[in-house]
């Protein structure tokens, strides 16, 4: 029997952040929505499993031997789940009230709209703005959500753009290029339209999908009244500074090949090289800065039997 919405939970070795998650979605607000919860667990050592197995027997638990990624680990998912609509959730995400439900109802509503996000805060309840977004043009290197120039100047026009941070406090939804693969609600026939996640992505995977959602003639919105708590960097074990350092790798490798493949670039095209030239000095730069901080925090947490992680792995 099918269900309205089917959320698909991505797991690595975050086992309180799962429990947190899937507490959060029993006490939600849901109306006359109906729902399931697929976990599709990729190579937990920490006891999520056995967790699962014990305290809750209805949520459906896909195990993989090996970490196979965000990206293949949803689309399993969604080939198990048996809803009208899916919602990607991170394990480290806490659902607030009807956030959910309302995202199924709009989507009811609005047969031309293919995907529809909610607003991320953070722990503290401040907003992430990493809900929706324009898809990354070359100004994102200097003025992308984390850096230090967005920080120091939030009112440039550059990252006002690119984070749609002007847009926020709207209280009605409204149309962004892509959405945090975090938490991302997707029409079941828009999903198979755009041929499902991009499994051949690790970073800049949701760029690639949305744009072929739209290249579908889906419109994809966020909804800035449904609210989820997003731990940002704490879900899949312990970040260590050789998991951080492959995230820096992978980003930046993933940001070339999004760049060159937006733009249409062939092969031999002369903007390949320069724009291969400046990511990697950026990569070379950020890991640097990473090799001067102390580790000493991810190293208690290893001790204390929670294991490395981190997708890049």
């Amino acid at each position: 029997m099918s269900v309205d919405i089917s959320m698909v939970i991505i797991s690595l070795n975050s086992r309180r952040f799962v429990r947190g998650c899937i507490d959060s979605l029993r006490a939600a607000a849901w109306r006359a929505v109906t729902y399931e919860i697929v976990v599709v667990d990729n190579g937990s050592s920490d006891g999520t499993l056995d967790m699962l197995g014990r305290d809750d027997p209805d949520v459906v638990v896909l195990a993989n031997a090996v970490n196979e990624g965000f990206c293949k680990a949803g689309n399993q998912g969604a080939r198990r789940a048996r809803g009208r609509h899916l919602l990607f959730l991170n394990d480290d995400t806490l659902i607030l009230g009807d956030a959910v439900t309302r995202l199924v109802e709009w989507l009811d509503d609005h047969p031309q709209a293919g995907a529809i996000g909610s607003r991320l805060l953070n722990s503290d309840g401040t907003d992430q703005f990493s809900s929706g977004r324009r898809f990354t043009t070359p100004s994102a290197a200097l003025f992308g959500r984390r850096s230090p120039l967005t920080r120091l100047f939030p009112d440039a026009p550059w990252a006002r753009s690119y984070l749609m941070s002007d847009r926020i406090d709207s209280r009605a939804p409204y149309e962004v290029d892509w959405l945090s693969a975090a938490a991302m609600m997707v029409r079941r026939d828009a999903f198979e339209a755009a041929g499902g996640l991009a499994e051949d992505y690790y970073y800049f995977h949701e760029q690639i999908f949305f744009k072929r959602l739209k290249d579908a003639s889906f419109g994809v919105f966020l909804d800035p009244e449904s609210k989820i708590i997003h731990h940002e960097g704490v879900g899949s074990g312990v970040r260590t500074r050789r998991v951080r350092r492959r995230h820096i790798q992978a980003f930046h490798q993933a940001a070339w090949r999004w760049y060159c493949d937006h733009h249409n670039l062939g092969p031999y095209h002369p903007v390949r090289a320069v724009a291969a030239l400046l990511l990697s000095a950026r990569a070379c730069a950020l890991i640097a800065a990473d090799m001067l901080k102390r580790d000493t925090g991810a190293a208690v947490q290893l001790q204390a039997g929670r294991p490395e992680g981190g997708v890049a792995l």
